[in-house]
């Protein structure tokens, strides 16, 4: 998986309310859907001060894939923006 196993349910769940028996290969599936939608953007609007270990990159896909706007670019940037106000910084 692209993300972190634990983020890809949370946001599976978040979008299949009623679904409460995914598979390993629908899982793995929809990992790849949101790596293909939100991961590109992930690392162009990438920031010095975040890094893109496993645990964030998809700490902001979850928050991206919760986002109340439609493009993918926006939803980043609303993701990004949020970790920060939101995140503990070292």
């Amino acid at each position: 998986m692209h993300y972190d196993r634990n983020w890809v349910l949370a946001a599976y769940r978040a979008e299949h309310q009623n679904r409460r028996n995914p598979s390993a290969q629908i899982l793995e599936e929809y990992d790849q859907t949101l790596f293909d939608r939100y991961e590109d953007q992930i690392q162009k609007q990438a920031e010095a001060t975040i890094p893109l270990n496993l645990f964030n990159r998809s700490v902001l896909m979850y928050f991206a894939s919760r986002a109340d706007v439609v493009a993918a670019a926006t939803q980043v940037r609303h993701a990004y923006e949020f970790f920060r106000n939101t995140q503990p910084t070292p």
